[in-house]
Order: C-alpha cells, then structure tokens, then sequence
C-alpha cells in the first residue's frame, strides 16, 4: 500500500468522460506525483437524470483513494462531506529510484565472494 509522502508513477490515465466535467487537474501516465493523503471513498459512480434533468448519484464502488501533492481538484459534489476528488490507488505504482535497486543488491551481497568469511558458531 501506499503512505503520505510517496513517490508514485500513474499507470492508468484513461478516464471516463465524466470525469472531464469535475476534475481539474488529472494525472497523465508515466509522470511522477507525491502522495498528499490517502482516504477512503468512492469510484465508478452511477448516475441517473431525473424527469427535471437533475443528475443523481444513485451507485458507486468504494476504494481508497489518493490525494497528489502535484494535483488539486474541487470537492466532490455528489457527497454530504466536504472531501476532495482523489484518484483510486490502483491508478499508480511506487516509483522505484536507483537508490533502492543499489540498497537491494548491497545487502543481498554481503558478505558474497570472500573466502575467508565464516558465519559465527550461534554457541562457543
């Protein structure tokens, strides 16, 4: 899972038209983002339009939801809490950095190669 601060990478950009009416600001796949906050909310919502032509929110999944540190958007006007419009988590992936590839093989490594390296009897 993710945590606040992360860095991400979007994997998904492909949005329902929908979509284009309440978001500002979407991600854009391959691009880097840091993660603002995390929340449980709603995705694929549902809706209906009434005899008045009223749009209604009438079915959604929940999910858990990310906030971008690099994207803002309105509320969400379909809910009764002020809550931000967020992206499900299933859109990104943890962006890997050489860093952590370099750590990973540094400890697999340990040690690896000398000879003259004995492990320590566990009793003396």
């Amino acid at each position: 899972m993710f945590h606040t601060g992360q860095k991400v990478v979007c994997i998904n950009d492909q949005f329902e038209p929908w979509v284009y009416d309440l978001y500002v600001s979407l991600p854009k796949k391959d691009r880097t983002y840091t993660v603002r906050s995390m929340s449980a909310g709603r995705s694929n919502p549902k809706f209906s339009v009434d005899d008045d032509a009223k749009i209604q929110l009438t079915d959604a999944e929940f999910d858990i939801l990310l906030l971008l540190k690099e994207l803002q958007n309105p509320d969400d006007p379909h809910s009764s809490v002020k809550q931000e419009l967020g992206f499900r988590s299933e859109r990104f992936a943890p962006l890997e950095t050489d860093s952590e590839e370099e750590e990973e093989g540094e400890l697999v490594g340990v040690g690896a190669g000398q000879e003259d390296w004995l492990p320590e009897p566990a009793y003396k």
